[in-house]
């Protein structure tokens, strides 16, 4: 039974982990949990009380799995039968590596709607729509916090089987690789948005560290850091498809100006996100030109008997060298030219998909830090 916060958020943790929910899942609880039950004890709630109304970290992580439905945790908290429910797309899809999406495990998966990030605050966790009066576990009692909090955050999807043909051609009618084929051309942007504001915030701060003025600046560059490695992420989870975290790690409680920046700097995500921020420019530039080449030598065969065509009509499609007469485009390559571009767009398909898987699995290494 956990005695302090450290303890239950280890306990619910290893709760998460051993159901093998995925690492960014359980970031995100994590951080729930932190912000809940700081902010409840500054305010001067009592542990054991707190930790009732937040519900027992089992509790928390079977709703945050979605293995159990919302009426069957509101009955197991009145004292009734509880039936595990069918897992969702963050249970089924962790076993796989973190997949929530066609691309990210074997089998063709139907894209889960993902659930809109809750605001980091106390007024989120009003009573759900089956909480009733009374105490916790007794008859009339109300869903714990943390378990509503859970509920809203599981997903759905489903399982099917397909093809030979469906796994050659599949990434053609796979929405998500064409995600990730937007995502490697707004890489490059992204890339040199992060890398010169992260590069000119700490060129900036460092210097000005010996003045006052330096620590608040530090202090506004480590936020900065923070808020693009989270719309980072919310890039990765909207194009590539993988569960990302949804939120930040709340600040201590009460906590001034250094405090605060000590706090950030030991944290070993702050790091993190600045070395994948930083390391974005060369990927992005890699993963524009892959795209780019691709795109054009792909679509340039496979358009050529259009172009061909409209060469021996309406221009002239000849060279001579050395007094020879040569044909620029001979009628009997067209053919050969459009089955190689046929060739290219699909393994260039494929390749776009295997791109968004290991650059999902890059950032989702990078930008979820969990305790050992």
């Amino acid at each position: 039974m956990a005695r302090d916060i450290e303890t239950y958020l280890r306990e619910l943790q290893v709760a998460l982990a051993s159901a093998g929910a995925d690492p960014a899942l359980v970031q995100d609880a994590l951080f729930d949990a932190e912000e809940h039950l700081q902010s409840e004890m500054a305010a001067g709630g009592e542990f054991t009380a707190v930790t009732e109304g937040y519900g027992s970290p089992e509790e928390v992580a079977a709703a945050y799995l979605g293995t159990v439905s919302v009426p069957d945790m509101a009955r197991a908290m009145n004292g009734q039968p509880m039936v595990a429910a069918a897992p969702t797309a963050d249970t089924t899809a962790v076993r796989e590596g973190g997949a929530s999406s066609p691309s990210d495990a074997p089998g063709d998966y139907s894209p889960p709607v993902a659930p809109a990030p809750p605001a980091p605050s106390t007024a989120q966790y009003a009573p759900g729509p089956y909480t009733q009066p009374g105490g916790y576990g007794q008859p009339g009692g109300y869903v714990p916090t943390g378990v509503q909090y859970g509920m809203q955050a599981a997903g759905a999807g489903t399982l099917q089987r397909h093809s030979v043909w469906r796994d050659v051609l599949g990434p053609f009618a796979d929405r998500r690789v064409w995600t990730s084929l937007v995502y490697m051309l707004l890489s490059f942007g992204t890339g040199v948005v992060y890398f010169t504001l992260v590069v000119t915030g700490f060129a900036t701060a460092g210097p000005m560290l010996i003045m006052i003025v330096g620590i608040p600046l530090l202090a506004l560059v480590i936020g900065m850091v923070r808020a693009l490695a989270l719309f980072e992420g919310r890039l990765v989870e909207v194009f590539l498809g993988t569960r990302m975290p949804r939120r930040l790690r709340p600040d201590p409680v009460g906590a001034g100006v250094v405090k605060r920046v000590l706090f950030w700097l030991k944290d070993g995500r702050t790091w993190a996100s600045t070395a994948y921020l930083l390391l974005m420019l060369p990927l992005g530039i890699a993963y524009f030109t892959i795209a780019v080449t691709g795109l054009a030598l792909g679509v340039s065969l496979v358009t050529a008997p259009i172009w061909g065509w409209f060469q021996w009509r309406f221009a002239d499609h000849t060279f001579v060298a050395n007094g020879v007469r040569y044909d620029v485009w001979p009628l009997w390559m067209i053919p050969i030219a459009f089955v190689v571009g046929v060739l290219v767009l699909v393994g260039f398909m494929h390749l776009v998909k295997w791109i968004g898987r290991g650059h999902a699995a890059f950032a989702k290494a990078m930008l979820v830090r969990l305790a050992k």
